[in-house]
């Protein structure tokens, strides 16, 4: 195993001087307030003790995963320079390794179930200063079981606290969970759920798609044995039956109730795309019968920030590794990166065109239209002359290379996300049995790339060369700032 547990790394961070401690900060206000702060200014990872009303060595950790060195460390990668590249060419070899299940683990040291059941005995941050309540569930494993395959999902879904025994989760349709989920209840049932708040940082990176997406059919589990170069130990939850995280911090193990039999008010929360979009609404019920902990437990936090830069979810920089490798597996060459200049869904794809067609094959696989889980996407295409991450130069080649009459494009297209601030309130829906309604979102995309067919006579750029530049920076260092 890379790490054993979440402890494990922290230390690491701690002995790099990453880690900060803070005591006596409020869960009302004050450990959102202080983590926001922070992170907008790229501090060290936020270790909170001594949380008034609450015991000394029940913490909450939250600022860890928010730039992509210490994404990088936690993902076994090191921290040199091309830890991007390193981790595509480990993810393209990457083969499930089954989970190994032990007897016990550190999880069970705390066990309470019936009348001590209480999720309030945690120090549960109210994370942002107008959330409609506490959020256990921000950088959490949601883990259940498909009824028919026996298939095991774990996902990072959000997860607020109604009452001692009783939890609201907001899962968007059409995800592993949810489709999981709808199973259980068609035929009836409650779904199985448990909730893992704050394990080792391998599998709280896989429950979203942010650094690896996960492919049907295969298990986080399985995925992150791989990355660990072990079995993941799991032990079995004692309510139902499934596998949770034998080094976990706090566990919530119970049922998700059928959206047909009652919800619950959810939210708002302030979302990743920088929103309270979704509101207060009626969301999914979890009834929770078991509550598994560690000895001075930690809660593991990530909650989400106005995204001017990538602050709230696990990164190693801001290329989009999902949209690159589905352009790599669609045999489209040419394509140099994929890049989120700016958040939740404006990219950019870099492009080194070799044939006519090759800036539609492009856009026929990043927006082909129809149903999709997300719409309302910005593309834009530029050569690979354009530097992406600046965004002087992206507008410079939309100034300069897109011409409107045959450059813009807007693709047809519907979606069920949720979280979407441009989703017109009339055309928001509750969770039912049989998913969410999707509504019109389109997505649009500038070429900005110069015309091949006339390609070589179109201006040359007037820059000096990078070797000049790069010449002039050394022996003139002290004279340019």
């Amino acid at each position: 195993m890379l790490w054993t547990d979440l402890r494990e790394f922290l230390k690491c961070l701690e002995d790099r001087n990453e880690l900060r401690m803070v005591k006596g900060a409020s869960w009302q206000e004050e450990i959102g307030a202080i983590t926001e702060l922070v992170t907008e200014r790229k501090g060290p990872a936020l270790m909170f003790d001594e949380v008034p009303g609450y015991p000394s060595g029940y913490r909450v950790i939250s600022n860890v995963f928010t730039n992509p060195e210490r994404t990088a460390l936690a993902l076994g990668l090191g921290t040199e320079p091309g830890f991007f590249q390193r981790w595509r060419e480990r993810m393209r070899s990457m083969k499930p390794v089954p989970w190994a299940e032990v007897d016990t683990g550190p999880i069970f040291e705390n066990v309470l179930a019936g009348p001590d059941v209480n999720v309030c005995k945690f120090p549960v941050p109210k994370w942002h200063e107008n959330d409609g309540g506490r959020y256990i569930g921000t950088g959490v494993c949601v883990i259940n079981r498909d009824r028919e395959t026996g298939f095991v999902n774990s996902g990072a879904y959000r997860v607020s606290i109604v009452d001692e025994r009783t939890c609201a989760l907001f899962i968007e349709h059409g995800k592993h969970g949810y489709r999981i989920a709808q199973k259980y209840w068609h035929a009836g049932e409650r779904c199985p759920v448990v909730i893992s708040v704050g394990q080792e940082p391998v599998l709280t990176a896989l429950g979203g798609p942010s650094v690896y997406h996960t492919a049907e059919g295969i298990s986080e589990f399985e995925v992150a044995g791989y990355i660990h170069g072990s079995p993941y130990p799991v032990v079995r939850g004692r309510m139902t039956g499934l596998p949770i995280p034998a080094h976990a911090e706090i566990v919530l193990e119970g049922f998700i109730v059928s959206p047909a039999e009652r919800l619950v008010p959810e939210g708002p929360f302030g979302e990743w795309t920088g929103y309270y979009a979704h509101g207060r609404r009626p969301e999914l019920v979890v009834e929770i019968e078991a509550i598994y902990h560690r000895h001075d437990p930690i809660l593991f936090g990530m909650p989400p920030g106005r995204p001017l830069a990538c602050y709230y979810n696990y990164h190693l920089g801001d290329d989009d590794l999902e949209y690159l490798d589905r352009l790599e597996n669609a045999g489209i060459e040419g394509v140099q990166r994929v890049y989120f200049l700016g958040r939740p869904n404006f990219r950019v794809v870099s492009l080194k065109q070799t044939h006519p067609e090759h800036v539609q094959e492009v856009i026929n696989v990043l927006a082909p239209g129809g149903d999709a889980y997300s719409g309302h996407h910005i593309w834009v295409l530029v050569d690979d002359d354009i530097d992406v991450e600046n965004p002087h130069e992206v507008l410079w080649a939309i100034a300069s290379r897109c011409a409107p009459e045959d450059g813009v494009t807007v693709v047809p297209g519907r979606a069920v996300w949720q979280l979407d601030p441009r989703i017109p309130p009339e055309a928001r829906s509750l969770p039912g049995t049989e998913g969410r309604q999707s509504y019109p979102a389109h997505n649009l995309v500038l070429n900005a790339c110069r015309p091949y067919r006339w390609m070589d006579e179109f201006p040359p750029v007037a820059v000096n060369s990078r070797e000049l530049r790069e010449r002039t920076l050394q022996k003139w260092a002290e004279a340019i700032p």
